[in-house]
């Protein structure tokens, strides 16, 4: 461990991520009572929600396409009345290639960021294929300073050190206006250079001027894990917590003492197959974490730690278990005004509601108690 982790460490409590129980297979878990609906059908893959300045909830989505596709897009989505109801939907960015995998922000000012991955990587008959790496892979930023009705000409982010970079879940503003977002990708190089059995790792990326622009500040994890898609939440203290999907299908989670700067070890919380993760701070300081699950049954589940943050894997509950489908999850979530959570997820085909079809749903429900 390097003298400033260690220092940092020492100086601050550790938020307890260690699972009381190791992670055993999701299985059947208890559901508690929860309101369902479509916020959108016909689309809504990898949903990540936000609170705006003006109180309303908006949701950056895919459309244009399935889970894959080169006609995809970015969508955005509205609700003034606490996820009861949706507008339609904003394009926010469409490309002549696929426009994908959306982190959503609000810079201390209130525009919203957004930021994505671009990738031209199909063949000739349309079909994705991730070996055609001379083929465009790129990584932007696009913004709103009006609330959503319209966007600034994308600008892109330089990840020529990490050969690719996805975005990925909630930006974190800072309280002295930093932003910080989530982007995975490979190992540090020298920018072009290619290197033999490229390996996941989750950086994050920090902006100082509103997201205009961003700089890699830091890596979670010794890259052993192969980290990627990571959820990130700041607590109220200061500390910010992160929830990393591996390469194999597990979360795992790590915090950080120094905004972003260091991150703790690694510790291990979900079985293969139940990924990627969200996390909510609650009014009373425990952490809600919602978490998709490949699994079976097939859907999303949610998890609260204790007093001190440990997460006990046994105490895992349901919120959606009839997707038909393993291509579902992608929890975000927001804290509604009257104490309840919002979550939105995505799938392809539910059990309960087969008119839906692909859509981006959502459940308003009430963390159990203590």
């Amino acid at each position: 461990m390097n003298r400033l982790l260690l220092a940092v460490l020492t100086a601050f409590p550790v938020f307890a991520f260690a699972q009381t129980n190791a992670p055993a297979p999701s299985g059947d878990a208890p559901t508690i009572p929860v309101e369902r609906h479509a916020a959108i059908t016909g689309q809504g893959y990898f949903p990540v929600a936000i609170r705006l300045h003006d109180g309303r909830i908006a949701v950056v989505m895919r459309g244009g396409a399935g889970h894959l596709g080169l006609a995809g897009r970015l969508d955005m989505i509205f609700s003034s009345d606490e996820g009861k109801t949706w507008s339609k939907p904003v394009v926010v960015n469409d490309s002549p290639i696929d426009d994908r995998n959306p982190a959503l922000g609000v810079a201390k000012d209130g525009t919203i960021v957004v930021g994505f991955w671009r990738t031209a990587t199909y063949d000739d008959a349309g079909k994705y294929s991730p070996k055609l790496t001379d083929k465009e892979r790129s990584t932007w930023v696009t913004r709103s300073k009006d609330g959503g009705q319209t966007w600034s000409e994308p600008a892109r982010i330089d990840v020529s050190d990490i050969e690719l970079g996805s975005p990925f879940g909630r930006m974190v503003t800072l309280p002295d206006g930093a932003m910080l977002m989530a982007i995975y990708g490979y190992q540090v190089r020298p920018a072009g250079e290619k290197l033999p059995g490229d390996r996941n790792h989750s950086y994050v990326y920090r902006s100082t001027d509103d997201g205009q622009t961003w700089k890699r500040l830091s890596e979670i994890g010794d890259g052993k894990q192969q980290l990627n898609e990571t959820a990130l939440e700041r607590m109220p203290d200061g500390r910010i917590i992160a929830a990393m999907r591996s390469r194999a299908g597990e979360v795992w989670l790590s915090e950080s003492a120094d905004k972003g700067s260091t991150w703790s070890p690694t510790k291990q919380l979900t079985p293969v197959n139940v990924h990627p993760a969200d996390l909510c701070v609650l009014p009373d300081g425990r952490v809600l974490m919602t978490v998709g699950n490949r699994v079976g049954p097939f859907g999303m589940l949610g998890i609260v730690s204790d007093s001190r943050g440990l997460f006990d894997w046994e105490k895992r509950f349901a919120l959606v278990n009839d997707a038909l489908g393993r291509d579902c999850g992608y929890p975000s979530r927001i804290a509604l005004k009257d104490g309840r959570v919002l979550t939105l997820y995505y799938a392809t085909r539910v059990k309960n509601e087969p008119a839906w079809k692909e859509h981006c749903g959502a459940v308003i429900f009430t963390p159990p108690a203590r």
